[in-house]
């Protein structure tokens, strides 16, 4: 299990596209990936569900990969946010 503590300030609310390239990137791996925040959590292969959340407390966020390509998901994601280069 991969745990990443991410400050998404700078692009949350998500939009629509947002979500959507989010979405995605982390549907391409096998893992089980979701964004955590403050007891909520969210899954980040649904676009619908990062869309229901309009504002994460703080911008303050925990990206948890949990599976057999958790490393190459979670970097895929960071690239996705744009907290990592390609």
């Amino acid at each position: 299990m991969i745990r990443t503590e991410l400050d998404l300030q700078p692009i949350i609310p998500f939009t629509r596209a947002t979500a959507a390239r989010l979405a995605s990137a982390a549907s391409r791996f096998d893992c089980r990936l979701t964004l955590e925040c403050e007891g909520l959590v969210l899954n980040m292969k649904s676009m619908l569900g990062l869309l229901s959340q309009a504002k994460l407390p703080g911008g303050k966020a925990t990206l948890v990969a949990d599976g057999a390509d958790e490393a190459a998901a979670t970097a895929a994601v960071l690239t996705a946010i744009g907290l990592q280069s390609e």
